[in-house]
């Protein structure tokens, strides 16, 4: 790669450095003799050992690239100027001369920065996807910052277009693996999600230093993104719930492009510093009680949380209102088993808006930070109804889906929560009907916590998926955040629930 050629390439061209090297093309810096300026030029590079079929899908494959790019015309889109076909020898593609780096160069970013870079690339997928092309191979070795600011889209080579043949060979998978869509592991034709999914794959290594399903091997790359949950991202704070959204494994439940936007452009351009997020706040978001014995004399908090602004995630359109309440015997090791009704009790008054001092900064476009009296602030969507149980713990609720979402607090932290957890399992599993398990462990947040997850049918016939996290913050101050969701519902909720770990904040002690 160190070696220049000088040769000149359809007697215009001339070559001066490579600029990088895949599989099946090399990349070079040239110069157009003729306009008298830097160009970048693709050389076909055909490995050994392929019969002459072959060898004529891959030109043909490089042919299609270039109709790709010519097809769409977007300052996101690295342009094609020409394509060169000697007649011995493979085809050249001449593009404009990026100057600058990949974002496989520069990763990590912090989230504000890939936050814009997300934007620029969704951009050019949406406008590629107008024109009928899809990338298939969106990562973050083919996405150029310029050094004019410019992020620029490129490689189209695996883009398929309305028209042209497929000329992927059975039982070949063209793509990189760690940034390939579930979907097309399993053989589906790619399609505008899947591109989705990639960037969100992209996004996901730019901001965390690594793709989220990278292994040793590209079997058990593929593995592990068709049968595990997303690892929870520890540096993307307000980025986390558009990488979780865009890397549902299954297309239907996955983010649309524009929900995606949505939550993108929320990303402030200069974030407060933010909490590192849970390491278990995966694809699977469980369920916890409080790790310690709930305060049996809690009193009414003097001032209550209050109902915030719902984020728009455009996820699922969802239909009927369901109210399914959760079995209050899993929050609290001091709960019986029955489930209480929510009172309608009235809106609670607004203690701390989304710009008050005492907010911590996490709030993205449409939620509020609120404050309760006894110190803990929470974001919460605004549509949610606000309710408090028996024991006065604060509760809120989806009006559209049933989704809930409860605190409970203790003063008398245990020491072992996930011990904790398996004490509450074997005293409370009785009261869920159809009870199972998905999981008990330890999770990264705050001083030690642990999650308890999972699914039972209510008494209405619902399945409903729960977590809940139990933690503690302080030697005299344990927490448990309880979410429950119905189970077709679960990845399509798993964004907000993200919001509400990396945005909840304990009292000061």
């Amino acid at each position: 790669m160190s070696t220049v050629d000088h040769s000149v390439v359809a007697d215009r061209y001339r070559l001066l450095a490579p600029l990088g090297q895949g599989g099946m093309g090399r990349v070079w810096r040239a110069h157009d003799e003729l306009l008298d300026r830097e160009v970048a030029i693709k050389e076909l590079v055909i490995p050994a050992g392929l019969d002459e079929s072959d060898r004529e899908d891959l030109r043909r494959r490089s042919i299609r690239e270039a109709r790709a790019i010519a097809r769409l015309n977007h300052p996101s889109v690295v342009r094609v100027f020409d394509v060169l076909r000697p007649e011995v020898g493979d085809p050249w593609i001449v593009m404009e001369f990026v100057d600058g780096r990949s974002l496989q160069e520069a990763l990590p970013l912090p989230p504000s920065r890939v936050a814009e870079i997300g934007l620029a690339i969704l951009d050019a997928l949406e406008a590629a996807h107008a024109a009928g092309v899809v990338h298939r191979d969106v990562k973050p070795g083919n996405v150029l910052l310029a050094a004019d600011g410019r992020v620029v889209l490129t490689d189209f080579g695996l883009a398929t277009v309305p028209g042209d043949p497929q000329v992927t060979r059975t039982g070949v998978m063209f793509g990189s693996p760690a940034y390939l869509a579930p979907e097309r592991a399993h053989g589906a034709v790619a399609g505008p999600a899947s591109d989705l999914w990639s960037l969100g794959a992209t996004l996901y290594a730019a901001v965390e230093g690594r793709p989220p399903f990278t292994r040793t091997t590209a079997i058990a790359t593929l593995t592990a993104l068709t049968t595990e949950p997303v690892p929870p991202p520890q540096r993307a704070g307000m980025l986390t719930p558009v990488l979780l959204g865009l890397l549902a494994k299954d297309p239907a439940d996955r983010l649309s492009a524009a929900a995606a936007r949505a939550m993108l452009q929320g990303v402030p351009a200069e974030p407060a510093p933010t909490r590192r997020l849970p390491a278990a706040a995966s694809a699977q978001v469980p369920p916890a009680p409080v790790p310690a014995d709930r305060r049996r004399s809690l009193k009414p908090l003097a001032a209550v949380l209050a109902v915030v602004v719902l984020l728009t995630l455009g996820v699922v359109a969802y239909q009927a209102w369901v109210r399914e309440e959760p079995n209050p015997g899993a929050v609290s090791p001091t709960q019986s088993a029955a489930s209480p009704q929510p009172s309608a009790a009235p809106q609670p008054s607004i203690t701390a808006s989304a710009t008050s001092p005492s907010s911590p900064g996490f709030v993205p476009a449409g939620w509020r930070m609120r404050d309760d009296g006894t110190g803990f602030a929470i974001p919460v969507p605004a549509n949610w109804k606000f309710s408090r149980d028996d024991a006065g713990r604060p509760q809120w609720r989806d009006p559209r889906t049933g989704a809930f979402l409860l605190i409970d607090q203790t003063r008398h932290p245990k020491a072992d929560p996930v011990q904790d957890w398996l004490t509450n399992e074997t005293a409370r599993r009785d009261g869920y009907r159809d009870y199972q398990r998905i999981r008990i462990e330890a999770v990264a947040y705050f001083d030690r916590a642990a999650d308890w997850e999972f699914t039972y049918t209510s008494g209405s016939g619902t399945r409903l998926h729960v977590l809940n996290r139990g933690f503690v913050t302080a030697p005299d101050q344990a927490y448990s955040i309880y979410w429950s969701t119905r189970a077709g519902l679960w990845s399509a909720e798993l964004a907000r629930l993200q919001v509400v770990f990396a945005g909840f904040r304990p009292a000061r002690t």
